[in-house]
């Protein structure tokens, strides 16, 4: 990722910016430098016109440049009299909206695909205006170009990833599993046994991951024999640079908006990493209440194929599952349905943060319920807005590529490669930590406590007040009262008090560090092995404050240090 500050030495030259649109040529003689780069940003959206560049605008502006795309220095011209305004010119910048190229003259400074820009620096020197741009796969990049090759063909043919969310969500999806399910069930597959025992679960899933490789790997007649998995790769890693440029812009200060769904190819655009994450669920989700459904409707001995009434049943059932899952929470957070949006519209789930555009937002952000300190902290909101994304891991867990983010076989494999080797290393040496011991030898613990590795004595970034550090002796010491078993509430009244502590102001500080104090004390005269740990942890409060107060600049403030 780059980063520049183009105003860094002089102002930019103005850059004359041709647009290629299918019904019309747009030209702009002297374009500002920060807006012909927000343009060229622009074309990360994969906009089909003109008109869409207009409505994708808002995710990328800066304040540097004008609100609206009308606001530009830019013309619809005579495509003729286009091209031979860049002739004879270095400085230029060509938008081929109708075959998906950007091509730029010797004297636009080489960007590449992906990057984000800072368009300005604020009055102490950070950069700001953070301008993210990661054009798609399709489009081409021609830098360094010639004004002949604006008039020229693309190189390649345009091979947008379509996915067909009507086949893959819809009927075919349902009905495709069904068929599956109950010729298993006809055939005696599904075990009847008790579902608590090891072995029926075993059974159940192995049938489970069959039927959904089967669904995902079967070349279909309707989509020209390709497979269905097919559908749902080819621009993940566009998807989620497009996602993460707009984080970086929201957490600049710009407001978090989504793409329009409005515009051409939004229904089969690809799909982004979240969107199958998710679809994978949904599979599993389905296949799993069919089961379910054909324990309690059908009988499992099998030797009957089916009937078609049966058959009917059992999709009608899936398509309310379906229904039923896409609005409900999803592991206690948002409904995929909303997940799902989020992922098209390409933009992040930030914890009860509006999203322009789309009615409904992620809600509170989702803690574990524990007596961390650092979670309290965290569910504080000491450390700005919390994102919330799905990783995919569950995915790998059946070791079949059918279920894999990775498009291609060979980077599947690649990456199986690279997991086994590194189990084989932990195993490795755990063997030969293990014999080390068994001779006597001492070995370093990497889990060793706080105390036993002091931690540096500059700031952890964006700790400003030091009580990041402090959380973490605080959640050693509740460790310790856990194993002691300590009451609850002894627990859940210190972790109140550094709360109280963290959280006071001004003349409120001192009240709140008495009370913290005191109820240190009590835990120390309560579990007086804990005393030392106590005493340095107090110190270590006073330690925090001095530093505070030294950092604290002549208004009172204390430095801000981002992450």
């Amino acid at each position: 990722m780059n980063a520049f500050d183009p105003h860094e030495e002089t102002e930019s030259p103005p850059v004359m910016v041709m647009v290629l649109d299918h019904n019309a040529c747009y030209l702009g003689t002297a374009v500002h430098y920060d807006s012909a780069l927000t343009i060229w940003a622009v074309m990360s959206e994969d906009p089909a016109n003109w008109n869409e560049v207009a409505q994708y605008w808002a995710r990328y502006r800066c304040p540097t440049v004008c609100e609206f795309v009308d606001g530009l220095p830019i013309q619809t011209c005579d495509r003729k009299e286009a091209f031979a305004a860049i002739q004879g010119h270095d400085n230029w910048l060509a938008i081929d909206l109708v075959q998906k190229r950007i091509l730029a003259g010797d004297n636009v400074q080489k960007l590449g695909r992906k990057a984000t820009l800072a368009l300005e620096t604020d009055l102490d020197g950070q950069e700001c205006c953070p301008l993210p741009f990661s054009i798609p796969p399709w489009w081409e990049l021609h830098e360094s170009a010639t004004p002949d090759q604006v008039g020229m063909t693309r190189e390649s043919e345009i091979a947008v990833p379509r996915t067909d969310r009507d086949f893959l969500f819809g009927a075919p999806m349902i009905v495709a599993l069904a068929e599956q399910i109950l010729k298993a069930v006809s055939e005696g597959r599904l075990p009847t046994e008790n579902k608590e025992d090891r072995e029926t679960r075993n059974a159940w899933h192995a049938l489970t991951v069959e039927v959904h490789v089967n669904w995902l790997m079967t070349p279909r007649e309707e989509l020209s024999g390709r497979c269905p998995r097919s559908l749902m790769h080819g621009a993940h890693d566009w998807s989620d640079a497009v996602i993460w440029g707009q984080r970086q812009r929201f957490e600049s200060g710009m407001p978090m908006i989504a793409a329009p769904d409005d515009v051409i190819g939004y229904d089969d655009a690809p799909m982004g990493s979240e969107e199958m994450i998710m679809y994978f669920d949904l599979c599993r989700e389905l296949i799993a209440a069919a089961w379910d459904w054909c324990a309690a409707e059908l009988d499992l001995s099998g030797g009957e194929p089916a009937k078609t009434e049966q058959r009917e049943q059992l999709v009608d059932f899936l398509a309310s599952v379906r229904e039923t899952w896409l609005k409900e929470p999803f592991e206690e957070a948002s409904p995929p349905r909303f997940i799902i949006e989020c992922s098209r519209r390409r933009v992040p789930r930030g914890s009860e943060v509006p999203i322009e555009g789309m009615e409904d937002k992620e809600g509170e952000q989702h803690l574990p319920d524990c007596d961390c300190p650092i979670c309290d902290m965290m569910g504080s909101g000491l450390f700005g807005v919390g994102f919330t994304s799905l990783a995919g891991d569950s995915l790998e867990l059946d070791g079949e590529f059918a279920f894999s983010t990775h498009e291609f076989i060979e980077d599947w494999q690649r990456e199986q490669d690279e997991f086994r080797e590194f189990n084989e290393k932990m195993n490795r040496e755990w063997a030969e930590k293990e014999a080390r011991i068994a001779a006597g030898e001492s070995e370093k613990d990497v889990f060793a406590s706080a105390w036993s590795s002091p931690m540096s004595e500059e700031r952890l970034p964006g700790d400003a007040t030091g009580f990041l550090k402090l959380s973490f002796y605080l959640a050693e010491i509740i460790g310790d009262l856990e194993q002691a078993n300590a009451a609850k509430e002894t627990i859940q009244q210190l972790n109140r008090s550094f709360r109280e502590y963290r959280e006071s102001d001004g003349d409120e500080q001192p009240t709140a560090k008495a009370a913290m104090r005191e109820m240190l004390e009590n835990v120390s005269a309560t579990h007086p092995e804990l005393l030392p740990k106590v005493a340095d942890f107090q110190s270590q409060i006073d330690e925090q404050e001095r530093a505070r107060a030294s950092n604290a600049d002549c208004d009172g403030r204390i430095d801000d240090y981002p992450f």
